[in-house]
């Protein structure tokens, strides 16, 4: 099962070739590629000392493992898999949580799943991937546009339209059964990816105070107006909820500039 095609609703084009990259997406992205090239230079030697190993990164404090092993991937499917649902999906959240908070979020969910890895996996196993972190921005994706429409190819040739909320919800159970079945020689941290949505739903969560509301209306627009009972605060949230409504129906590219600008002053007010 691929992901192939991304589609908004509205006005945007719905093209295969998916949304514009955002600042800290493009930097993300380029990282990646960058540390995989150094990874296949350098061989067994960056793998054991920046790829997540248990007996190392806890017992001998070599913590930077927690961030780096996300940069590191297995082989070349691993890397353009997870670069091609960043570039897809990344880019609609980051415009909602900002660059800035966007940032700490993917580093939160990646961490949050190195941390599942160290409990459930062998001390001697090499975690490396940034499965974890993908997961997690697929729920948020999920949480803040639950209604988009994604295509999937399955089996590589059977096009399935289905919500994305649904979509999550299908991948989660998948990496849920296969642990319950306890898979062995597949080579997968499905731990991992099941940490990094656990931790990508916490986080969503205590960002929106809307636990259990998919969608960015519901969450975001309770947080906006429990920040002050004063008349310009209910004004201006009534002002980001119309925006928030236009997101949700047509997606960033919609907005004008003056109503990011309003957005991204609406977001620093509520962290």
């Amino acid at each position: 099962m691929s992901l192939t095609e991304y589609q908004y609703r509205g006005g945007f084009p719905q093209l295969s070739f998916g949304p514009s990259l955002s600042p800290a997406v493009k930097r993300l992205i380029a990282a990646t590629i960058i540390c995989f090239i150094v990874q296949n230079i350098g061989g067994g030697v960056v793998d054991r000392t920046f790829a997540l190993v248990p007996a190392l990164a806890v017992p001998h404090l070599y913590l930077w493992q927690f961030t780096t092993y996300i940069f590191l991937h297995a082989n070349l499917i691993h890397l353009l898999f997870n670069m091609f649902v960043l570039w897809m999906f990344g880019p609609d959240v980051e415009g909602v949580l900002g660059t800035r908070r966007f940032t700490y979020f993917y580093f939160f969910c990646g961490i949050g799943a190195g941390l599942c890895s160290v409990l459930f996996y062998p001390p001697y196993a090499f975690i490396m991937g940034a499965s974890g972190a993908i997961f997690g921005l697929m729920v948020a994706f999920a949480m803040l546009f639950p209604e988009r429409v994604v295509t999937l190819l399955l089996f590589f040739v059977l096009p399935v339209n289905m919500k994305a909320k649904h979509l999550v919800l299908i991948f989660a159970g998948i990496e849920l059964l296969l642990v319950i079945s306890n898979v062995r020689g597949d080579f997968v941290a499905h731990f991992a990816h099941l940490g990094g949505a656990l931790f990508g739903y916490l986080y969503m969560g205590w960002w929106g105070r809307g636990w259990g509301r998919f969608g960015v209306r519901g969450s975001r627009r309770w947080k906006l107006r429990n920040v002050t009972e004063d008349n310009d605060s209910v004004d201006r949230s009534e002002r980001v909820d119309r925006i928030l409504d236009k997101v949700s129906s047509h997606g960033m590219p919609s907005l004008t500039e003056e109503e990011k600008a309003i957005l991204r002053q609406a977001s620093k007010r509520s962290f």
